[in-house]
């Protein structure tokens, strides 16, 4: 586990309401789109997670689909702009080789955070998606969780 501080960045995205993992694709498939009709490729990808599984309904589950975008960049169609606070975050990075093993992997970062005696903060958690192989479902990720202080 590492501990970074991230700026302020700005971000297109779709949200998508329901079980985390579930739905994403068509969103995905609808922001690249979006994103290649505005001349915005070369974004990064993130997931952000907006809710407690543990506390939330899983069918009212939050996430919000991704792509870094420069200051200034206008809403259109389903896309909106958000800003992802500057903070402190708690990160590692994993290869996923399975969409079972992301559940393990945030509460292996978690217990870290946790054994590290750090608070989590406010801020929504989320990952970042250095690759994606499409046919193999294999990713390259980033695990954030913000932490205070």
């Amino acid at each position: 586990m590492k501990s970074e501080q991230i700026a302020e960045t700005h971000l297109a995205y779709l949200r998508v309401t329901g079980p985390y993992g579930e739905n994403y694709e068509p969103a995905v498939e609808l922001l690249y789109r979006w994103a290649g009709e505005n001349h915005l490729q070369g974004g990064q990808c993130l997931f952000i997670y907006h809710d407690d599984p543990e506390t939330t309904e899983l069918s009212k589950c939050r996430t919000d689909i991704c792509l870094t975008v420069p200051a200034g960049t206008t809403a259109s169609g389903n896309v909106g702009i958000q800003v992802l606070s500057a903070g402190r975050y708690c990160m590692f990075r994993e290869i996923v080789r399975s969409k079972s093993e992301y559940p393990r992997y945030w509460k292996k970062l978690l217990d870290q955070v946790k054994i590290a005696g750090l608070e989590v903060d406010e801020r929504p958690c989320f990952e970042l998606y250095h690759s994606y192989d499409i046919e193999t479902h294999v990713a390259d990720v980033g695990f954030y969780v913000a932490v205070k202080g």
